[in-house]
């Protein structure tokens, strides 16, 4: 398929649309509007202002190309009723967006290859050991708190890319972890309210990146949770804040650490029952209490972290007219006027 085909299936997904409706809109077959998108048919440029027509696009969106590199989504994870055009239009997202950051890095001359350590880890304890170590690698205390998750990756040279959550059509989709052309890259949802959530999955998806598991008899995913625990909540913090043994917890110690370390009440309690600071019987006790107290959703839920490197590369380029107005706002997907609003805001 080429770029413009792809291009043209891209927006037709976007909006929703099966072939049959599309070949409507475009007075053709859908056939047809199937051999336009593999590239079977080029389109000439009358037709490729009808299909912006039709799709409400500018014509400019569909000749967009860009380097899309080869991806495996081996480490995608997903739950099992995201399948059919939204699974196909989400990995296709991804590859686009993961093909625009590749650009702007290698217009800004960035060296970033990152040769992240693989830990070998054949066991829970490792999970938990290889958290350690990689905060003694970001040269922070096992008794501190990770303020901010998302600067440290990027700054490490870990590309976050988040992607639209368009009409709650990916709401299945939990993250992605991959290293493309010596690039490792964690993928997951822009809309997380909730920044407890968000940084376990971040924590979790740089578990598959950095752990490198020799059994293929273990859970993955399993080792991935504990290394996420252990890296946001350190056992010699938990034990600072909590002791090594506990017969009941106050809400305020929860909600305190929640704070803190920035991590869920439900993550907390796991972490307790993890360590042997509670029991079995009481880590369901407080469950139930926590269940009753904020239900499902937290009314207060710890703020986001927000990733700037991308939008930050791009300003830079267009300041040093290495690219255009039109190719910055086409790469943040802004129009000319928005961009133009928000450098003026500085």
């Amino acid at each position: 398929m080429n770029e413009i085909g792809k291009n043209l299936k891209r927006v037709r997904l976007l909006r929703n649309m099966s072939l049959d409706e599309a070949g409507k809109l475009l007075n053709m077959s859908a056939t047809a509007v199937s051999k336009y998108e593999k590239g079977e048919i080029l389109p000439d440029s009358k037709k490729l202002i009808d299909f912006a027509n039709a799709y409400n696009v500018k014509s400019i969106y569909l000749l967009k190309v860009y380097n899309t590199p080869m991806m495996k989504f081996t480490s995608f994870r997903k739950k099992k009723r995201l399948v059919g055009k939204n699974l196909e239009l989400l990995e296709d997202l991804i590859q686009n967006e993961v093909a625009k950051y590749l650009e702007v890095i290698e217009l800004n001359n960035l060296d970033n290859s990152v040769r992240l350590k693989k830990y070998s880890c054949n066991s829970i304890e490792d999970a938990e050991r290889i958290a350690n170590e990689f905060r003694n690698y970001i040269k922070i205390s096992n008794k501190q708190p990770i303020s901010d998750l998302i600067n440290i990756l990027e700054n490490l040279g870990i590309v976050i890319i988040q992607i639209k959550n368009l009409d709650n059509r990916f709401n299945d989709f939990d993250g992605l972890s991959e290293v493309v052309n010596n690039i490792p890259i964690i993928v997951l949802l822009d809309d997380i309210k909730d920044g407890a959530r968000q940084r376990f999955t971040i924590a979790h998806e740089l578990g598959h990146l950095l752990l490198n598991i020799d059994n293929g008899n273990l859970d993955e995913e399993k080792l991935c949770n504990r290394f996420a625990s252990a890296l946001l909540m350190p056992k010699d913090a938990v034990i600072n804040e909590f002791g090594e043994s506990r017969s009941n917890i106050n809400f305020f110690e929860l909600d305190a650490f929640k704070n803190e370390f920035k991590v869920s009440y439900t993550a907390t309690l796991y972490r307790l029952k993890d360590l042997n600071i509670i029991t079995e019987h009481l880590y369901k006790k407080l469950s139930i209490f926590l269940s009753q107290k904020i239900g499902k959703n937290d009314p207060n839920p710890i703020q986001p972290e927000v990733s700037y490197q991308f939008k930050k590369i791009v300003y830079k380029l267009e300041a040093d007219e290495i690219i255009s107005l039109n190719k910055a706002c086409e790469l943040l997907g802004v129009c000319v006027d928005d961009y133009n609003k928000e450098n003026n805001n500085y």
